[in-house]
């Protein structure tokens, strides 16, 4: 690689890192889904649980535990603080753009490597799903990885090992196994099998010690859809699903990260329906032409980015016409493939269209990212739980969440690692299993509650204090009248 090239990369590498870094605690997104990983991988090493299985699936089963375990590994340094996960994302995040970078230099030349990477590192979809740790976290990097590998002559194992690694934090990477047992690679019985070993040896050791619970599940998932109606409506939005991830990568109008990650469905449907329709159809447009222009290409790479894309589409078609519910992070795998995309589309034009639209694509990015804003983020509810433990240390408590559409929301976890866990709370149905002690039978004196709803609480207020979104009260329950809002 030449000096200016090296030097180029390198100062992209080190925007990427900075986009991702700067506000960490402020922007950094911990809600339910977060705080159960943060609850296993805490409960790995401090209570000394170890676990056969990983998280639940759309898919009625359990997982494979590769993903907590990673995690738990990743934590560990920051002595379970979330914001470590913070850190992770960004040195994933590096890696991801780094050998996207090699990728495409393998496939085109410097240039469109170069520009790829820009893209990739600058996208405000990509840098904030980018600092956002969850299971499809490592989508991104195990995709290029495994394009990587496609390239080489022997990479069963390797292979193997991103699948294993890939279906056991989410499912959403079945398009890539696919995608691999398509591709023309040696040993490709080997890499399944490597794969089967690895990935249902801790599934069959724990329903052998559970009477094949998990297993059934995949009854309860033909059954469950078997109840569902097929609706048109799915399919198109399915459809649609896609291109409309194509147009997020490149303009987001949400800046909100709530409204950019959360499950809340009048959020998820503002995602995918608020888009310019300008750049929808010129995301179907260019998405139909890459494919098109792929799957004839001379390149097994490209063919194979092709199939990947056709796997993503076509399963998103057959789960949405199931009737399960559709959300654009299925797609977090396929950012850097936008970049891709992107890059090689802006290079058939003139040049001095090409420099105006590398110009107006970083300069609107970075101008939306300068908007962004958390006020569910992580230090606002770091700041909450250090005011609540100087109101309440030494006095049971029990915690609620009241929201228009952010209830669970993380911060019993926190409480936890602050040694200070409510003595109840509104979210212990769903994790009481992971806590050091069990929840009390009755409701303490003292209640928590956190709100970011206007209306006053109707038990008597001790004290009370504002953080981001979220108004926290101090609330006398000495008369035994309040009941949590399970």
């Amino acid at each position: 690689m030449r000096k200016k090239s090296l030097l180029l990369l390198s100062l992209i590498l080190l925007i990427c890192l900075f986009l991702r870094l700067f506000k960490l605690n402020e922007l950094f997104y911990f809600t339910m889904d977060e705080e159960l990983i943060a609850f296993r991988s805490w409960g790995l090493f401090i209570l000394k649980r170890p676990f056969l299985i990983g998280a639940a699936s759309p898919l009625q089963f359990h997982l494979p535990p590769y993903f907590f375990y990673l995690s738990a590994l990743l934590l560990l340094p920051f002595k379970f603080n979330p914001a470590g996960w913070g850190i992770s994302s960004a040195l994933i995040s590096i890696l991801t753009t780094y050998f996207l970078f090699r990728l495409v230099k393998k496939i085109f030349n410097k240039k469109i490597a170069l520009l790829s990477s820009l893209f990739y590192s600058v996208s405000f979809t990509a840098v904030f799903f980018d600092r956002h740790y969850w299971p499809m976290s490592l989508s991104p990097l195990l995709i290029i990885l495994a394009l990587l590998l496609l390239t080489k002559k022997r990479s069963g194992l390797g292979l193997a090992g991103i699948l294993t690694l890939g279906l056991s934090a989410d499912p959403s990477n079945i398009p890539l196994a696919l995608t691999i047992m398509f591709a023309k690679i040696k040993s490709k019985i080997t890499t399944l099998v490597v794969f089967l070993v690895l990935f249902l040896t801790p599934l069959i050791l724990f329903d052998l010690r559970h009477q094949w619970t998990n297993f059934l599940g995949i009854s309860r998932f033909f059954s469950t859809t078997s109840n569902h109606q097929f609706a048109l409506s799915n399919v198109v939005n399915a459809l649609l699903l896609l291109p409309r991830s194509l147009a997020r990568f490149w303009f987001s109008p949400q800046t909100d990260l709530l409204q950019l990650h959360g499950y809340c469905i009048p959020f998820a449907q503002a995602r995918q329906k608020n888009l310019s329709l300008i750049l929808v159809i010129l995301a179907i447009i260019i998405l139909t032409w890459f494919i098109r222009q792929s799957l004839k290409s001379k390149s097994s790479i490209l063919k194979a980015i092709a199939r990947l894309l056709i796997f993503y589409l076509l399963g998103m078609t057959i789960f949405g016409a199931l009737g399960f519910s559709l959300f654009d992070h299925y797609f977090t795998g396929l950012l850097p493939i936008f970049a891709l995309i992107t890059v090689l589309v802006i290079s058939k034009l003139p040049k001095f269209f090409q420099l105006i639209l590398v110009i107006l694509f970083v300069t609107v990015n970075l101008w939306q990212i300068t908007k962004v804003q958390n006020p569910y983020g992580l230090k606002a509810k770091q700041d909450l739980v250090v005011w609540a433990n100087q109101q309440l240390t030494g006095q049971p408590f029990a915690l609620d969440s009241v929201s228009k559409c952010h209830r669970e929301n993380g911060l019993r976890y926190l409480f936890e690692i602050s040694n200070n866990p409510p003595a109840i709370s509104f979210i212990d149905q769903n994790f009481a299993w992971l806590y050091q002690q069990p929840p009390a039978t009755v409701m303490p004196d003292k209640v928590l509650l956190v709100t970011d709803k206007t209306i006053p609480p109707s038990q008597p207020v001790i004290n009370s204090a504002q953080f981001g979104a979220m108004k926290a009260y101090i609330l006398d329950n000495s008369q035994q009248t309040y009941e949590l809002s399970y």
